[in-house]
């Protein structure tokens, strides 16, 4: 798996970019969930998870600048940062889920 950075940044050019954004988010999520460690094939844990949501966050409430292509343009709508708050307890709650049916697998 790639760093924790570009797996966030391509995530937040997916949710910026999206027209539905709640959908894009279950999708984030769910992607979230079954990501794993490239050199032990482990599922991440929530601390991990959490660490990429929160960098997802931060790109999209303008904190941290969004690693963009040469010639590539896009800024987040102040609607994306609301959406993505208002959601945050529906984020946690999924990641937390996640992580506790991936044990159950184990």
């Amino acid at each position: 798996m790639s760093n924790f950075t570009s797996v966030a940044n391509e995530l937040s050019k997916k949710f910026i970019r999206a027209s539905s954004k709640k959908y894009v988010l279950n999708k984030i999520i769910y992607d979230i969930n079954y990501l794993v460690y490239s050199d032990t094939k482990e599922p991440l844990s929530y601390k991990s998870k959490w660490a990429i949501i929160n960098h997802i966050f931060q790109v999209i409430a303008g904190r941290k600048a969004l690693v963009l292509a040469e010639g590539e343009t896009l800024t987040p709508n102040f609607s994306d940062v609301v959406i993505f708050f208002e959601r945050r307890s529906f984020i946690l709650k999924h990641l937390r889920a996640g992580v506790k049916s991936q044990q159950k697998l184990n």
